[in-house]
């Protein structure tokens, strides 16, 4: 019997793989397959699990991590620190604490 997982699977159309089975391009899988079995991720939150699982689930050896050849290493912090932010301008500021305070209903309100 396949489990749901299986159908992630497909048969190699590379004679030199004779037949075996490969993993499906993950564009070629339906999203809504994705987001129930995987969670809808961006790729830092990814790394980050990845990091997590790693340590056996304690964020304080992933902040200690001295795997500095790893690849995943740069990102283990929940951020990419190859993209710096800009500082907001007070304005930006404002209208974003309007645009939060629409979206919850008005519980917050801008000071």
């Amino acid at each position: 019997m396949l489990s749901d997982c299986d159908s992630l699977l497909e048969i190699s159309g590379d004679k030199t793989d004779s037949g075996e089975f490969v993993g499906r391009r993950p564009s070629d899988v339906p999203p809504g397959f994705l987001v129930l079995n995987f969670g809808a991720q961006n790729p830092v939150k990814a790394i980050r699990a990845k990091c997590l699982d790693c340590c056996c689930g304690n964020a304080a050896e992933v902040r200690k991590c001295v795997s500095t050849k790893c690849a995943l290493w740069p990102f283990r912090m929940n951020s990419n620190p190859f993209r710096k932010r800009s500082p907001l301008s007070d304005g930006e500021k404002l209208r974003r604490v309007v645009q939060l305070n629409r979206a919850s209903s008005g519980t917050i309100t801008p000071t």
